[in-house]
């Protein structure tokens, strides 16, 4: 997981100012110099709680960052209104009640990510599927109360997690074709919000940011103040208190998938909350995932296709694709991550001894 200093959590934006002493010392996990847009000692942390974590951004000083700030932030609330499983009244909890009936009209919103959700999906062999609502209720993970499903309940769960039947039409509907398919964004639905919000921040002038959601999500706006980038440590996922490595990061985003927040253990096994639509069960082999990509979208997504499809699928879809790097930490080997692909957008380097 990216090693990144959170913020408390508030349902206000929190505000931190650090000198540029107190800035190059976050944990050693963010490094900078202020030039061009702020005052050269200050930068300012700003958070929000949204999406079931804390949204963090790291900015210049000064009135411009912070409007930029709120306007990122206010669309991720307004994102999160659209897409959360776990608003009754929201945009994707009405598709998933009306969609196996009639064609439902959508907005731009939920029917882009759908369309890249589509897009990510063929691509990595059906390794990302956000059609798994089913599985994650049949597992108990949707509603806090994980367990091994019986072997009836898991079968009639696989049979409704198909994103082949998902149909988007050209006039921005979207229909099911199966009654008991559940669309469920969890594993790319902050990577998109941090897209939008950064879309949000350019708009106010704002073009050098961190952008944060959780653990698991990072978005590198620009270049970084002194155009060197921004300095982002991995956090080992079994020795907590070690990194794995570091990355500086130009104009990209990197999504980290990995089973050590959401997880129970029966008999001495643990089950994570990643599961594979192919098989009904968490997949094996992978501690963790973190993948460089240009958006966060893309990055988050195929974090969690990687984790399921293995170094294999990562290979193949790295070879076909430029400026995709796969770092996994695989289970029989805890000392020393793989990399996957390139990127000249990332420079990584691992810890030693």
């Amino acid at each position: 997981m990216p090693d990144i200093q959170s913020s408390p959590m508030t349902n206000q934006a929190a505000m931190k100012v650090f000198n540029r002493r107190q800035f190059l010392s976050l944990n050693g996990s963010l490094r900078s110099e202020a030039r061009q847009e702020a005052h050269p000692d200050e930068w300012i942390r700003v958070s929000r709680s949204a999406m079931a974590c804390s949204f963090e951004a790291i900015i210049p000083a000064g009135d411009r960052g912070l409007l930029a700030s709120q306007a990122c932030f206010d669309e991720v609330d307004r994102l999160e209104s659209i897409l959360s499983v776990f608003r009754p009244a929201s945009e994707l909890n009405r598709l998933n009640r009306c969609a196996a009936a009639d064609p439902v009209s959508v907005g731009p919103e939920l029917f882009e990510l759908l369309q890249a959700c589509q897009s990510i999906h063929e691509e990595t062999e059906g390794s990302f599927n956000v059609a798994t609502g089913a599985l994650s209720e049949c597992w108990g993970f949707q509603h806090g109360k994980p367990h091994i499903p019986t072997a009836e309940s898991l079968a009639a769960a696989l049979k409704c997690v198909d994103f082949r039947r998902v149909s988007l039409g050209q006039d921005q509907t979207v229909s099911f074709c199966s009654p008991g398919l559940r669309i469920n964004f969890g594993a790319v639905g902050k990577g998109y919000a941090l897209d939008r919000g950064a879309a949000k921040m350019r708009a106010c002038g704002t073009r050098t940011a961190l952008l944060t959601a959780g653990y698991s999500s990072i978005l590198a706006a620009g270049e970084g103040p002194d155009g060197a980038g921004w300095l982002v440590g991995l956090r080992h996922p079994v020795f907590k208190d070690q990194r794995m490595g570091t990355l500086r990061l130009h104009s990209c985003a990197i999504g980290t998938s990995g089973q050590e927040e959401q997880w129970f253990e029966i008999d001495g096994k643990r089950y994570g909350h990643i599961l594979d639509p192919r098989t009904g069960f968490p997949p094996n082999g992978t501690l963790s995932v973190t993948v460089i990509a240009d958006s966060a979208t893309l990055a988050d997504a195929l974090a969690t296709a990687f984790f399921v499809g293995g170094p294999e699928l990562a290979k193949r879809y790295c070879d076909v694709h430029e400026g995709v790097v796969a770092v996994m930490l695989l289970e029989n080997d805890l000392s020393q991550p793989i990399v996957i692909g390139s990127s000249d957008r990332a420079v990584l380097e691992f810890m030693h001894g």
